[in-house]
């Protein structure tokens, strides 16, 4: 088979799901063209949403949550509005040179895109939507989408409420990498990582290194009292820099952007993290307790409350935070619970079995 997929390169997660299905479908035997939808429309739009999107996260979130708001409407943005004869010739010729058995989106833009020019163009071609949270935002949802891949069952309702058809939903996963199906075990990680055998915090700020700032490092250094921390600053240099500089009172293990990020969550007993989609995904995939910190408006928030609800993460406010992050991971108990709630959410073969839907 021939499979096309259109990612967007705005956050880090989309593109991960798009090279976690592409090893699969590879190791199956499949032919695999791999695209950043808005590279290939522009590469210089490309990059003026990237910056966009990222400033409007760190300056003015509250913006970036009054468009997330807008836009969830059914169909809320007519694609078709755009898809001009340019843009058909563009994507015309590229299905006519590889031929596509399917074609797969991780993300929301490409996803209606797409549909619009299998309306305008007549093209009878499978069209997969991937969404990468736990929660359904509507800009997914379009006329010529045959199936939804969606995080979980319990978020179908989200698709049934808009009319969405049963066999269009395919509570499968979102599909992560296979290496986060088969993790070390927790001595194995910690002697890989080099790392003490005692209760070890991770700290993780996605891969663009949002939501881990210096000074909470510090404060929650500034409570523990016998175990270790580890930072992940992901591809934010200034962090990274920031924290090596820091001075702290407990072995602080400060690292950069990572490619064997299993290797550091199987070697902690719980991860605070902004809840990026793909993270807590992979974090569950570990059986990783996670403390919630710092998210997005919008999806993020979506996914710290559906996580919450179902006891595999928490989520405190900044009051006594450190305090509080201290005593849970000091309670084996509720760590051990929270960790057997998030297996069971776990879908570590979410990318295999989006295999199995396309063949």
């Amino acid at each position: 088979m021939n499979i096309i997929i259109f990612s967007a390169n705005i956050g880090h997660g989309h593109n991960l799901v798009a090279e976690a299905t592409a090893e699969e479908l590879r190791l199956a035997g499949h032919t695999v063209q791999q695209i950043d939808a808005l590279e290939f429309v522009s590469p210089f739009l490309s990059k003026v949403l990237l910056e966009s999107y990222l400033k409007l996260l760190r300056y003015t979130p509250n913006i970036y949550s009054r468009i997330y708001q807008w836009t969830e409407e059914p169909a809320f943005f007519d694609f078709s509005s755009i898809i001009n004869n340019l843009f058909c010739n563009l994507f015309k010729k590229l299905l006519s040179q590889f031929k596509p058995d399917a074609i797969v989106c991780t993300h929301s833009f490409p996803a209606g895109f797409l549909s619009a020019l299998k309306v305008k163009l007549d093209i009878d071609v499978p069209l997969f939507a991937v969404v990468t949270d736990f929660t359904v935002h509507y800009t997914y949802v379009h006329p010529a989408v045959n199936t939804y891949i969606i995080a979980s069952p319990k978020l179908a309702y989200q698709l049934r409420h808009i009319g969405v058809e049963e066999h269009q939903i395919a509570p499968i996963g979102i599909p992560i990498r296979r290496r986060f199906s088969n993790p070390p075990s927790r001595a194995e990680a910690r002697d890989a990582l080099g790392l003490d055998n005692r209760p070890t915090l991770l700290l993780m700020g996605g891969g663009l290194g949002m939501g881990t700032p210096t000074e909470m490092v510090r404060v929650i250094d500034h409570y523990l009292e016998g175990q270790q921390l580890v930072a992940i600053s992901g591809k934010n240099e200034v962090l990274y820099r920031e924290l090596l500089a820091s001075r702290f009172r407990n072995e602080v293990h400060i690292v950069g952007y990572v490619e064997n990020v299993e290797t550091y969550m199987a070697a902690a007993d719980l991860l605070v993290t902004k809840p990026g989609g793909v993270t807590c995904a992979e974090a569950l995939a570990i059986g990783l307790p996670m403390a919630v910190v710092s998210p997005i408006p919008g999806q993020e928030f979506r996914n710290a409350s559906f996580l919450v609800e179902q006891q595999a993460a928490v989520q405190f406010d900044e009051s006594f935070f450190a305090q509080k992050l201290v005593d849970l991971l000091a309670d084996d108990l509720r760590l051990s619970s929270m960790s057997q709630l998030a297996k069971r959410l776990a879908r570590p073969m979410a990318a295999r079995h989006l295999v199995d839907l396309l063949q």
